[in-house]
C-alpha cells in the first residue's frame, strides 16, 4: 500500500479545491473605484480635440513595460494587428505590394488572429491575403528557419510575416525582424498572449496585445493595444482607430498631420483603458511571481527523485519576463515508457485535481474553419501536431499564484503513485476543455 492520496480522478481528494482555487481575474476594490470615477466623470471616450485621459496612461505604461515607444489602444487583439499591418502596409505604398499577395501566418495560434490578418490587408489594399500556416517548434513558436527557407525562394510574393507569441514564449522574433528587413517583408508580432512580459531583443516594426478576459495575463472587459518604436507609424495607427485624425498635441505620440486615409472608428474607450491599467499593474507583480513559479516547476520536472525520466519538458524561458498566458510542458516519450500514461491521461487526471489543464490551440492546419489555407503549402505540420497531442497546457491563474508548484508537486506524486491504475483512464473521456 502506498501512503501517497488517490487521485481525484480514482476518487481522491482534489488538490484544488474552492478553498484553494486561484481567484481569475484578481480583481479589487481599485477596480471598482478607477471604473466609478470613469462612469462618474462623464468622459467615456477620447477623439480629435477630446483627448483621452486614461487610454493615455494607459498606452504609456503598456509601451514603456513592454519597451516600446509608443502605444495606440485598441478594441480588441484582432483589430490591433488589424491595425499594425495597415500601418506598415500604408507605409510602404501600394507600388511595393503590387504582385504580393501571401502573410506567413503561425500554424499553431489561436486563428482568431488571421482574421485581424486578412482585415489589416483588405482595408489597406482592397484585397484579402493569401495565408501560408508555417509550422511551430517544439516550444510552440513559430519556426524561423521554414521561414527563412521560404523567404529565400518567395520574398517577391510575400507581403508580411506574423510570428506569435505562444503560451511561454515570445519566439524567435529578432531574427524574424532580421529577416524582414533583409528580405523587405513586413513584420508584425502577435503578442496577444504576452501581457506584461517584455521581449528583450530587437523587435517587429508593430506588435500588438490582447486584453481578453478569458485568459489573457492582463485581462479586461475586453482591450487591446498596438505598440510601435516608430512614431510614424503610431500616428497612422492613431489616425487609423479614429477615424483618419492624427495625434493631437496632448497625445503620447508625437503631433503630425496624417494625409487623408479611409478609417474608420476604433476607439478603445475609457472604462476598458481603465480596467486594463489596473489589471497591467497587478501583472507586473504577477510577472515576478510566474517567473519565480517557472523556474520551481522546471526543477520540479526535471527532479529524478520524482520522475527518474524526465516525463515533462517546459521550454527555457526566453526573456528575463516571459510571457505567462499559460504554462506549458510537453509530455516526453518517457510518459509512456516509465509511467505507461499517455499525455491524455494526464491531462484528464490533472483537470480532475481541479487544474485546468487542456491540449491547447488547434493548429490551423486542423481547425475546420481554416484548414483551406495549408493545403498545398509545401510544410509539413507533423511538429505543430504533436505540440498539441502532447501538450499540457494550463491557465495563467494557476502560474500567478505563488501555491502552484506545490499543488502540482503533490499532482505528480499521486500520478507516480498510482500511475497502475491511471493508465488508460483518458480513455472514452472528453478532452478537457475550459
Amino acid at each position: 500500500m502506498t501512503a501517497v492520496a488517490l487521485p481525484a480522478v480514482l476518487g481522491g481528494p482534489p488538490v484544488v479545491t474552492a478553498a484553494n482555487d486561484p481567484a481569475w481575474p484578481e480583481v479589487g476594490g481599485v477596480e471598482s473605484a478607477f471604473l466609478a470615477e470613469v462612469t462618474e466623470g462623464g468622459q467615456w471616450v477620447g477623439y480629435a480635440n477630446h483627448p483621452a485621459k486614461w487610454r493615455a496612461v494607459l498606452e504609456q505604461v503598456v509601451a514603456d513595460t513592454t519597451g516600446h515607444r509608443y502605444g495606440v489602444g485598441q478594441p480588441n487583439g484582432t483589430l490591433a494587428i488589424a491595425s499594425g499591418l495597415r500601418a506598415q502596409l500604408l507605409a510602404r505604398g501600394a507600388s511595393w505590394a503590387h504582385g504580393r499577395d501571401e502573410v506567413l501566418v503561425a500554424d499553431l495560434t489561436h486563428a482568431s488572429a488571421h482574421h485581424g490578418v486578412t482585415l489589416g490587408v483588405a482595408a489597406q489594399l482592397g484585397r484579402a491575403p493569401r495565408l501560408v500556416p508555417v509550422p511551430a517548434k517544439l516550444d510552440a513558436t513559430m519556426d524561423e528557419d521554414v521561414v527563412a527557407s521560404y523567404l529565400a525562394a518567395h520574398a517577391d510574393r510575400v507581403l508580411a510575416v506574423v510570428p506569435a507569441t505562444m503560451y511561454g514564449n515570445f519566439g524567435a522574433i529578432d531574427r524574424f525582424a532580421a529577416l524582414g528587413r533583409e528580405h523587405d517583408v513586413v513584420v508584425h508580432h502577435d503578442n496577444a498572449l504576452g501581457g506584461a512580459a517584455r521581449y528583450d531583443g530587437a523587435g517587429a516594426p508593430t506588435a500588438s496585445l490582447s486584453g481578453q478576459g478569458g485568459g489573457k495575463a492582463a485581462p479586461s472587459c475586453e482591450g487591446g493595444l498596438t505598440l510601435t518604436d516608430d512614431p510614424e507609424l503610431a500616428a497612422l495607427m492613431r489616425a487609423d482607430t479614429d477615424c483618419g485624425t492624427g495625434p493631437g498635441r496632448l497625445d503620447p505620440i508625437p503631433y503630425a498631420e496624417v494625409a487623408p486615409m479611409m478609417a474608420g472608428n476604433q476607439r478603445m474607450g475609457e472604462q476598458p483603458a481603465a480596467l486594463l491599467l489596473v489589471q497591467w499593474l497587478r501583472a507586473l507583480h504577477a510577472r515576478l511571481v510566474m517567473r519565480e513559479n517557472r523556474r520551481l516547476i522546471r526543477e520540479l520536472v526535471a527532479d529524478p527523485g520524482l520522475f527518474p525520466e524526465p516525463v515533462l519538458w517546459n521550454p527555457p524561458p526566453d526573456a528575463e519576463y516571459p510571457p505567462f498566458f499559460a504554462l506549458y510542458l510537453s509530455c516526453t516519450e518517457a510518459l509512456e515508457s516509465s509511467l505507461g500514461l499517455t499525455p491524455k491521461d494526464l491531462r484528464v487526471t490533472l483537470a480532475a485535481e481541479g487544474v485546468w489543464a487542456e491540449a491547447g490551440f488547434t493548429p490551423t492546419h486542423l481547425d475546420p474553419a481554416w484548414r483551406q489555407w495549408a493545403d498545398g503549402v509545401p510544410f509539413s505540420y507533423e511538429m505543430s501536431a504533436r505540440v498539441v497531442e502532447r501538450a499540457v497546457f494550463v491557465h495563467t491563474k494557476f502560474l500567478r499564484d505563488p501555491r502552484f508548484p506545490d499543488m502540482l508537486a503533490e499532482i505528480f506524486r499521486r500520478v507516480v503513485a498510482h500511475r497502475d491504475r491511471l493508465r488508460g483512464i483518458g480513455e472514452g473521456r472528453p478532452e478537457p476543455v475550459w
